[in-house]
């Protein structure tokens, strides 16, 4: 059996070597390529095909949470060209987990979708609450269909035509003046 040659000195070894990563060390010579100092064989990272300890593996090499910044050491998620923790990949206003559920990003910040559609969905110039569907927009805002009414009766007006009355939407019975109708669109 020829002797092996070590792949930092190039002399050979005897009588013991260290195989890794298809390569051949003297235990002396299997070192970290960031600290230098010699690993233990069962306990080391490989990092671009050469030898890393835990230590600095962990400081220079390992995925970090995007909330915690800490090392991802276990299962993580993935999403938005960003790394989480499980425990970390949360929603920003509830804290609900956000695993293997709806979420959105925005601003790098994580929102579940109840709080995404209250903070950030347009809001119905008639109940104030977000509009997740189709609109109807009028007066340079939007209504829910259901909540664009006459401003005096209260009814729900056509959706082809109304009329503004100091700046709120009138129906035909109640207009008071006959000005030209506006139309209505859907959004």
């Amino acid at each position: 059996m020829s002797a092996s040659i070590c792949c930092r000195c190039n002399e050979k070894i005897w009588p013991r070597a260290v195989c890794s990563l298809g390569k051949t060390y003297h235990p002396h010579h299997f070192t970290c390529k960031e600290c230098g100092l010699v690993v233990d064989p069962k306990l080391f990272f490989a990092v671009d095909d050469d030898v890393v300890c835990s230590e600095c593996y962990l400081d220079k090499h390992a995925a970090r949470c995007s909330a915690c910044r800490t090392p991802i050491l276990e299962r993580g998620v993935a999403a938005a060209e960003r790394k989480w923790h499980e425990k970390c990949f949360r929603c920003v206003s509830c804290s609900k987990s956000l695993v293997s559920a709806s979420f959105f990003e925005v601003n790098g910040y994580l929102f579940c979708k109840a709080h995404f559609r209250e903070l950030f969905s347009s809001r119905c110039a008639g109940c104030e609450k977000p509009i997740d569907r189709r609109a109807v927009v009028a007066l340079s805002t939007k209504w829910h269909a259901k909540c664009f009414k006459c401003h005096h009766c209260r009814k729900r007006i056509s959706a082809r035509e109304f009329w503004i009355e100091n700046g709120q939407p009138i129906c035909a019975a109640c207009q008071t003046v006959v000005p030209s109708p506006r139309n209505l669109s859907a959004q």
